[in-house]
């Protein structure tokens, strides 16, 4: 399966990285690592979220948490989409 990354997604990572690079560099990598290694899993089927619907778009997503992430995410046919990574301490973005 190919993994896909929307924009969103990767300047949710982004910027949750530098935010820790700069307290722990050693922490950000070893937090970016863990979420793609999810993500990986996610994408090789060994386990599935359960639907959500996005607030604004009313959009139908998966999510799986890695934490202190949940990573927002489709399948669209041999593509994973990962839409959102998302701090699990903001406002949420699903219902």
């Amino acid at each position: 399966m190919k993994i896909v990354f929307a924009p969103e997604s990767v300047e949710d990572l982004a910027a949750a990285a530098e935010y820790v690079q700069g307290r722990d560099p050693q922490v950000a990598v070893a937090m970016a690592d863990n979420v793609f290694r999810v993500i990986d899993r996610l994408a090789a089927g060994e386990f599935e979220g359960p639907e959500l619907e996005l607030r604004r778009s009313g959009e139908k997503v998966r999510s799986w948490p890695s934490r202190p992430f949940r990573i927002h995410y489709r399948r669209e046919g041999e593509n994973l989409i990962v839409l959102r990574i998302y701090h699990s301490s903001r406002r949420p973005i699903t219902r």
